[in-house]
């Protein structure tokens, strides 16, 4: 009897816990939250009802849910079934800056104190303001300064900002370059452009209509800079322009494929290890989530004829500047990191899902619109395709995109995103918005 008496109360003490709201977010019941809004995500028994104060929250047949609530500077209460939250908004401060352009009497002269330091188009290190990165020892014109920010100038009208902390100082003089000679030549895949100069100086390489160069602080050209235009031979496929031999400028430009087979793909499973990224509503990780449906795009490519790179094949960390190089150590063609999506407290009310694509160079947005087509078509709602300055996307080697199969927060998306069948449906989808990309060349 006694033995039997302690089984029915464990039994009733799991039944209990497992019918017991979870709360995934926020994370603790005493938070500050500095947003007009937030949300509560979790699960609860979809039987049940569930109230956050007086308001009933919707809960989806999987059980998870997503409720947002407005919050008012000072505390905000909230009973959420047996339990209570209180959050803190903080009264919003104007921080009217006082910094100031400053502008030298006379230059100085600075050099770049490593490897891939960006020109920023203004004094803010937002990402879509970069103009170029540059190698270590190109040499810079320094005229002023702005709070973290010294403001470059490279011609008689061009300007550009570096941080402070990513230049030394250099030569006390800045003479300009001269070009030397120009030497073309084309290889089985790519075209090679080869500029030779006295000395390394800063360059700018854009997108346009094909490839716009400009390079600057060279004798002999109106305002010093000297300009040069490249044809594209159909869409761009990936590009970079390095110094080598310390005076010889060169730019690489692929050839375009025709197909998906024997092209070298990387795949990169977002977060991992100790970067659990988002959690799902129903208390899954985002980490785990992306590598499920990237190991699953793996054998569908490989299936496909393409080489498939993963930047990991298990729950390991991966900094973010390696898994480009691991992409560019593989001569990779496509590059594609997948994610699945959360939002900020501002957003609560904002009621995004579904899925979305990133890209940061204009080369890579047609092949991110034709994945996403096919995400729309196993069923995700449109999120959009989007330019965005993330790491992983900064690469101009390959077609780089940043996929946000859904939300990890909305109940709807996690219910599928963390579903076998759907996570083959979408890697599905992604090769076959790969296909159509080459097939409508």
């Amino acid at each position: 009897m006694k033995r039997t008496s302690i089984c029915l109360i464990l039994l009733l003490f799991c039944s209990i816990k497992a019918n017991a709201v979870e709360i995934v977010y926020p994370k603790s019941n005493n938070v500050t939250i500095n947003s007009e809004s937030t949300f509560f995500i979790g699960n609860e028994n979809p039987e049940r009802e569930l109230y956050i104060n007086s308001d009933k929250v919707n809960i989806h047949p999987s059980g998870g849910f997503l409720h947002p609530v407005k919050l008012s500077v000072g505390e905000n209460i909230f009973k959420v079934g047996d339990l209570e939250y209180k959050i803190t908004r903080n009264a919003a401060v104007d921080y009217e800056s006082s910094v100031k352009e400053v502008l030298y009497k006379q230059p100085k002269i600075y050099q770049m104190a490593k490897d891939n330091v960006p020109l920023w188009a203004t004094p803010y290190a937002h990402g879509l303001n970069r103009l170029q990165h540059l190698k270590k020892g190109i040499v810079l014109k320094v005229i002023g300064e702005f709070g973290d920010f010294y403001k470059v100038q490279l011609a008689r009208d061009d300007y550009a900002w570096v941080l402070v902390g990513d230049v030394v100082g250099g030569d006390t003089v800045n003479p300009p370059a001269k070009v030397q000679g120009f030497i073309y030549s084309e290889e089985p895949d790519k075209r090679v452009f080869t500029i030779k100069l006295s000395k390394k100086v800063p360059y700018i390489l854009s997108e346009s209509s094909g490839l716009d160069l400009v390079v600057y602080n060279v004798s002999g050209y109106p305002e010093d800079k000297y300009e040069f235009h490249i044809n594209k031979t159909g869409k761009l496929f990936g590009y970079k322009a390095y110094y080598k031999n310390n005076s010889e400028l060169v730019i690489e430009v692929k050839n375009h494929p025709s197909k998906l087979e024997g092209l070298n793909i990387t795949l990169d499973p977002g977060h991992g290890g100790s970067e659990i990224g988002a959690i799902g509503c129903l208390g899954d990780k985002e980490k785990d989530v992306n590598l499920a449906i990237i190991l699953k795009l793996k054998n569908i490519l490989e299936q496909s004829g393409a080489n498939v790179f993963l930047t990991r094949e298990d729950d390991s960390d991966v900094g973010l500047y390696d898994r480009v190089k691991i992409s560019q150590k593989n001569d990779s063609d496509i590059f594609i990191s997948i994610h699945n999506n959360a939002l900020p407290d501002s957003q609560a009310f904002s009621g995004r899902s579904g899925a979305s694509v990133f890209y940061f160079y204009p080369q890579s947005k047609d092949i991110g619109k034709k994945v996403l087509e096919q995400l729309i078509k196993v069923g995700m709602c449109d999120d959009k395709v989007r330019r965005e300055s993330f790491a992983v996307i900064r690469n101009t080697e390959s077609l780089a995109i940043l996929i946000e199969v859904g939300y990890m927060i909305v109940p709807e998306d996690n219910a599928k995103i963390t579903d076998e069948n759907f996570q083959l449906q979408a890697a599905e989808a992604i090769k076959q918005g790969l296909e159509n990309y080459f097939n409508e060349l």
